[in-house]
């Protein structure tokens, strides 16, 4: 009796052609495993609007062919070393809060965060992990993300696992999404617009004295060089009648004044977004952000857009770094008052992306439902957290049903605290760019990150 674990492999091929010797003789030498190989060739359908649905739809078909507790998805120009699958099992076996991991073909990977995109080219999935949603795509996202989305949605981790290596043969006729280059960039989801939608969009904002010449030269001057003209809706608290007069005077502007109450804005803005967002018709496009630490370099149409495709969901963006990088989990979970919400607070957190408050979106309706829900959390569950803002209540809201929300693009709230060096720089001419030299449409220096790294002074 063969004591070896049964694993199916679907090597995912282009047509049925011969296969390369090094794929072939890869997969002949795994060792540790029992392979049931599955060629399952991609050919194009009339009915595929693109070739990532393509891959999707081929995807889905190896799956019904599957039927061991474990599936490996493997590319056919992407060669694997002789012990990666077997890695990889082992890995899922140690660790039963993921569903599936990756061998790092792309060089993706990063020792201080889990990835937000997995390629699918060389991926070890429990079976159960990848029956209870089919592979899909979206305009912009590839199959990878889409999957590595729902996943975690259903409570569970996907990531690349260290030690399993895979080799990519030929990047130019990559399966997967390498070929769309950053196929999860904010630019990448430009399509058909509705031009109403943008339109109508609103911006929330909500400071006091100390971020006033912040938002006006830094916050509302990039918003409106980048090409966004929509309404700008302001809370102030506390400000000066010059301050407050100064602001009302700017174009496309709504100031809503508030006295200072020495309540700090990132808690006190969800009872006045509140407001304001159970005042609009419900699907008009919103989205807000920290005043103080925001600038802007491109255009949000397609982040408008994708509020109308996704109308009942919270668009949010992860940090750089979650557990147990981000000392915000431990220290924010650690003094709610009752124990039994500090430990599963502490497990949701622990176990899934930890999302940044300095940013939100969705339709009108949608943040009314969440602004709300926020309040009674920081009254009710939330109770006695050190958190000075409303980024527990924004991650217990989310997690606690991942119908909720989507993750979107970190270009709408790159985060630019907590990442390790080189990976955002500024250009000569004065642009912030990420590693590869992609411009950032929307840059957010929390812990007044863009200060240290002489963005603004």
């Amino acid at each position: 009796m063969n004591s070896l674990p049964s694993i199916d492999l679907a090597l995912l091929t282009r047509d049925d052609g011969p296969l390369n010797d090094s794929v072939r003789n890869a997969i002949n030498s795994q060792v540790g495993v029992r392979l049931n190989v599955h060629r399952v060739v991609g050919r194009p359908l009339a009915g595929d609007a693109s070739r990532i649905a393509t891959i999707a739809r081929t995807r889905n078909e190896a799956v019904r062919r599957s039927h061991s507790d474990f599936l490996m998805f493997l590319d056919d120009d992407v060669v694997l070393a002789k012990d990666c699958i077997s890695r990889l099992h082992h890995g899922l076996i140690a660790r039963s809060n993921y569903g599936a991991f990756a061998a790092d073909y792309l060089g993706e990977s990063s020792a201080h965060r889990q990835s937000r995109h997995v390629a699918m080219g060389a991926t070890l999935f429990r079976r159960s992990a990848v029956q209870r949603d089919p592979f899909r795509w979206e305009p912009g996202k590839c199959e990878c993300l889409c999957r590595c989305e729902d996943v975690r949605r259903r409570g569970a981790r996907i990531d690349y696992l260290n030690g399993a290596k895979a080799w990519h043969m030929s990047p130019k006729h990559s399966w997967g999404c390498c070929e769309l280059g950053d196929s999860s960039s904010a630019e990448s989801l430009r399509g058909s617009y509705n031009p109403d939608a943008i339109k109508n969009a609103k911006v929330l904002v909500a400071f006091n004295r100390r971020d006033v010449h912040r938002f006006q030269n830094v916050f509302l001057r990039t918003l409106r060089a980048a090409g966004n003209h929509q309404e700008v809706i302001v809370v102030g608290y506390g400000l000066y009648p010059s301050e407050i007069d100064r602001i009302q005077r700017l174009p496309n502007v709504r100031f809503i004044r508030r006295p200072f109450n020495g309540q700090l804005p990132p808690v006190r803005r969800l009872v006045d977004f509140r407001d304001i967002t159970s005042g609009l018709p419900a699907e008009t496009p919103v989205a807000y952000w920290d005043a103080g630490d925001v600038l802007f370099q491109g255009r949000l149409d397609a982040l408008w857009q994708h509020t109308q495709q996704y109308p009942d969901k919270i668009l949010a963006v992860r940090e750089p770094r979650g557990f147990p990088f981000n000392n915000a989990i431990r220290g924010w979970t650690r003094t709610i008052q009752n124990p039994s919400m500090r430990r599963r607070v502490f497990e949701l957190f622990a176990s899934n992306p930890f999302l940044n408050s300095g940013f939100g979106a969705g339709t009108a309706r949608t943040l009314t439902q969440y602004f709300g829900e926020a309040i009674r959390l920081r009254d009710n569950a939330l109770r006695g957290t050190t958190d000075w803002g409303d980024q527990t209540a924004l991650n217990l809201y989310c997690h606690n049903d991942s119908t909720r929300w989507i993750e979107v693009p970190e270009d709408w709230n790159y985060c630019v605290h907590d990442r390790q060096r080189g990976e955002v720089r500024v250009t000569p001419d004065g642009r912030v760019v990420d590693r590869s030299g992609h411009l950032i449409p929307v840059v957010h220096g929390n812990a007044r990150s863009l200060t240290q790294f002489a963005i603004v002074r």
